[in-house]
């Protein structure tokens, strides 16, 4: 893996940071933001939590071509008792808001092509439910 050029990451990271807010809010749902101070989760549903770390990269070159490649994870968590519905449809928003083929236009020439989506691990414990989602993205000519 490989670091994220500064201002990329923070163009990159502002355009998926709205394009999901954007999407949650439509949806009702609620975003604990990382490094934000908010209430407490809520009682009853699901909430989002983005991945507070670096959006991970990586640089692919086949036939003198390079593309950075990359991902950023999204949490749907939901209390215990809630049940895996609340769960999908909180995944579901995400799924919506992200789709493969899209542009994810960010700002300063950086442009990230939307390349695919991950359900990845359910995780059960006594703080509830914990449902891991991928966005994979792919920038051109790096």
């Amino acid at each position: 893996m490989t670091s994220l050029a500064p201002d990329v990451q923070t163009r990159l990271r502002a355009a998926f940071d709205a394009r999901l807010g954007a999407a949650a809010a439509m949806a009702g749902l609620p975003v604990r933001w990382p490094n934000t101070r908010g209430g407490p989760p809520p009682a009853a549903g699901a909430w989002l939590v983005p991945s507070p770390g670096p959006m991970e990269a990586a640089i692919a070159g086949t036939g003198g071509h390079a593309a950075l490649t990359g991902r950023q994870t999204v949490e749907a968590v939901a209390p215990p008792g809630t049940g895996m519905a609340a769960l999908d449809a909180a995944a579901d928003v995400v799924l919506a808001a992200f789709p493969p083929g899209t542009a994810l236009e960010a700002g300063g020439g950086v442009v990230a092509g939307l390349t695919g989506l991950s359900r990845a691990a359910l995780t059960l414990d006594a703080e509830g439910a914990r449902l891991t989602l991928a966005v994979f993205w792919r920038i051109d000519g790096a």
